[in-house]
């Protein structure tokens, strides 16, 4: 039980570190160009990666990745209070908030800890009846 409680625990962090990153990104991005892109999408990308290594399965890449998209969406989706946009018409804004789609999604895919065989490179076998 103890364990299970850990392992959410966990998971909640993971998740509120997500909406960190998401968060700070998303001013990095526009506030240091094209510098603030490249560290934003590197930070968003690490922290995912450390979220499967550390829980050694997909949901501990997914978690922190769907705190950052929520984030970044919300952010994308509201004024701030002096009417202004947090993100702009412009091609850094949109490459953040695509590009940190699809490095999410591509991390969360991996197989962190359940596959013996993640990349078939070096002409091996499938396991079972696969060529």
């Amino acid at each position: 039980m103890l364990y299970k409680a850990g392992r959410i625990a966990a998971y909640v962090a993971w998740f509120v570190l997500g909406c960190a990153a998401g968060w700070l990104g998303a001013f990095a991005q526009g506030a240091y160009r094209p510098g603030g892109l490249i560290v934003a999408l590197a930070g968003a990308g690490g922290l995912f990666v450390a979220g499967g290594l550390l829980m050694k399965a997909r949901p501990g890449a997914a978690v922190p990745a769907a705190g950052w998209l929520i984030t970044v969406f919300y952010i994308a989706a509201a004024p701030r209070a002096e009417g202004d946009w947090v993100f702009t018409g412009g091609i850094t804004s949109y490459l953040f908030l695509l590009g940190g789609s699809i490095v999410g999604a591509m991390i969360a895919m991996q197989p962190w800890g359940g596959s013996a065989h993640p990349l078939l490179l070096s002409g091996e076998r499938l396991p079972g009846n696969g060529n």
